[in-house]
């Protein structure tokens, strides 16, 4: 069944902005196919009555968010790496998503995050949230500087990083930031930075892993 977020709700019905309309004819569903809408972060049985709305049915119990914030910080990497890395994160549950700079990140990444391709990483966590049933649209925040980052407002921060002995990720049931470097990795200075601020320093496995890999085996170990 079909999976929509929907922002207008009146007399019952469900109104389609001028994006979800386009959705909808060109999924070519007709009058009374049963979709899901998301609204407000609700789920709702509908059926369509044209290509403007849909008339409410019933009201779903679903729920499919954690109890707590899962947030993961990506580096400015490669577009379509950070775009899989993005994808993954809100299939996996990130509630929230920050772009961060940190000394190794390559210079030719900068312009990853501009306004046109704002708008396409949007779309991707939208269609992203649609496909893995999430009650909610992953927030994307403003690109961060380390520094930033490591003071940012969470408990319980994880940075993953190939140097340090610690290899034990146990399972994760409170509000968590997790961090994966960018393709130069982090240098001494910014995990003692780490460090100072209470980031616990891990290493996930024996090899090198790419950003978005790294990220999907944290997020794994979410309880």
């Amino acid at each position: 069944m079909y999976k929509f977020f929907c922002n207008t709700l009146n007399n019952n019905y469900f109104y389609f902005d001028d994006e979800l309309k386009k959705h909808i004819k060109v999924l070519r569903l007709n009058k009374n196919e049963i979709i899901l809408i998301n609204y407000q972060s609700k789920f709702y049985k509908c059926k369509i009555e044209d290509f403007n709305k849909a008339l409410l049915i019933e009201k779903l119990a679903i729920n499919n968010e954690y109890d707590f914030n899962v947030i993961v910080a990506i580096p400015l990497i490669k577009q379509a790496n950070f775009e899989i890395a993005i994808q993954k994160s809100v299939e996996l549950g990130a509630k929230i998503i920050i772009p961060y700079i940190s000394k190794y990140t390559d210079k030719s990444n900068l312009n990853i995050i501009n306004d046109q391709k704002l708008i396409r990483l949007k779309r991707i966590i939208l269609e992203a949230s649609q496909q893995s049933f999430r009650n909610i649209i992953p927030e994307l925040k403003s690109i961060m500087n380390f520094e930033e980052l490591i003071n940012y407002d969470c408990k319980n921060k994880i940075l993953a990083y190939e140097k340090t002995n610690d290899n034990k990720l146990n399972l994760i049931s409170e509000d968590t930031l997790f961090i994966v470097g960018p393709e130069g990795g982090f240098n001494l200075e910014e995990i003692e930075q780490a460090k100072q601020k209470n980031v616990k320093i891990i290493s996930l496995t024996k090899s090198i892993l790419r950003s978005e890999t790294a990220l999907i085996y944290m997020l794994s170990r979410i309880k």
